[in-house]
């Protein structure tokens, strides 16, 4: 197994667009105030040692899902092997420099190989020292409830390391720029759509950003504050998308006519993601109209881009209610449990970034026993269990049992 650790400078093969490059891992380390959640990578002599291992082929190259940063066109692409399923700019980290009397900070976004770790909806900012520095405040104790802020960090994150994270943003106007403290900044749309997109697993390239480095400003504090270092954007209170509101407010009927409009559409002007997310919030709420209307739709997508994330939304719904879900596939056509359970099953594992035969493969029939289940949902959980052996039949993988 190669091991790349982040204090060490090691070359990792990485995918984008197709593409093989050479990049390498950018040292950072964890924060002063340590565990919290916020928008940093930091470099620090005293931080701890993190790493990031991968063993064989990257995700990419097995024709799994993952997601690619690329630092120089502050852009990020959701793909599944050489198919790009979506893309949206990012604000990324500035590469500067801060100095203290205390500390040593570099806010730069750090390239390399990372899996998500766990991800958050409506996350709470904890905000670290450096905030209070940068913006000549006195600094609270590192416990003190007023460094906790709503809504800072959007309507999700996904993190990929403890302090380093995938985020919405409060800051609309700022992103495509390099403005954050190492975090990647995504538009609230596409931050709730990566979330519900990955899961626990998913392989996040990173590279690029070079440039960014050897250009990056040097401020020492120990000389006396810098107002330029206060912080950018005038936290606009964000404008009302009457017709977003105007789905929320649907009825789910109502809803998957608009889901059918848009999906009619061009594909740079529809909004089908949006709707579909809404039909998904109320899925794993175990709203049963919701998921027959995803059920229903998964049968008859108009581009493989489309039916390859919808898979993702589907095994983004079992996770949060896995036993409903297979009552409620257990319910369908011979022919559409079929496909539904393979869409499924094949999104989930093919999510994960890691060997498809260790122990910690994501198999959906792992998430709970056959035995656990009633019968109406054991005859779900059957039709996973017919769809994992298929799918490990195609691809020769075996399953590690605990």
């Amino acid at each position: 197994m190669t091991q790349l650790r982040l204090f060490q400078a090691r070359p990792v093969v990485a995918l984008v667009r197709g593409a093989i490059g050479v990049v390498t891992i950018a040292t950072f380390a964890v924060s002063p105030a340590s565990g919290q959640k916020d928008d940093l990578a930091f470099i620090n002599g005293s931080g701890s040692d993190q790493s990031a291992t991968y063993d064989g082929p990257t995700a990419l190259e097995r024709g799994h899902y993952a997601v690619v940063i690329d630092l120089d066109e502050n852009r990020l692409y959701f793909k599944q092997g050489d198919l790009t399923l979506w893309s949206a700019p990012v604000g990324t980290g500035t590469g500067m420099r801060v100095i203290t009397n205390d500390n040593d900070w570099e806010f730069s976004t750090p390239t390399g190989q990372f899996q998500v770790q766990y991800k958050e909806r409506d996350p709470i900012w904890i905000a670290p020292d450096w905030y209070y520095i940068e913006n000549d405040l006195p600094v609270p104790p590192a416990n003190d409830p007023s460094r906790h802020r709503e809504g800072v960090l959007g309507v999700a994150a996904v993190y990929i390391s403890p302090s380093l994270a995938i985020h919405g943003t409060d800051k609309p106007e700022l992103i495509g720029e390099r403005v954050s403290h190492g975090c990647i900044r995504l538009e609230n749309r596409y931050a709730m759509r990566l979330y519900h997109n990955v899961q626990i697993g998913t392989e996040v390239i990173i590279v690029g950003g070079e440039q960014v480095k050897k250009n990056a400003r040097v401020v020492d504090l120990r000389k006396g504050y810098d107002p330029s270092l206060a912080s950018k954007g005038g936290r606009k209170k964000a404008s009302v998308d009457k017709v977003y509101q105007r789905w929320i407010e649907m009825d789910t009927d109502e809803l998957a006519d608009v889901l059918e409009e848009e999906l009619e559409e061009d594909v740079d002007d529809s909004r089908w993601d949006e709707v579909a997310l809404i039909l998904v919030d109320r899925a794993q709420n175990e709203n049963d109209e919701a998921l027959d209307v995803l059920f229903e739709r998964s049968l008859d997508l108009p581009t493989r881009a489309i039916e390859r994330e919808w898979g993702t939304l589907l095994a983004d719904v079992y996770r949060r209610a896995p036993e409903w879900t297979l009552e409620m596939l257990s319910g369908r056509t011979p022919r559409e449990r079929r496909r539904l359970a393979g869409m499924m099953v094949e999104a989930s594992v093919t999510l994960y970034g890691g060997d498809l035969e260790s122990r910690s493969t994501p198999w959906p029939t792992s998430r709970l026993s056959r035995e656990a289940v009633g019968r109406r949902a054991g005859r779900g959980w059957d039709l996973l269990a017919e769809a994992e052996r298929r799918h490990r039949t195609r691809t020769g993988t075996a399953r590690t049992r605990d």
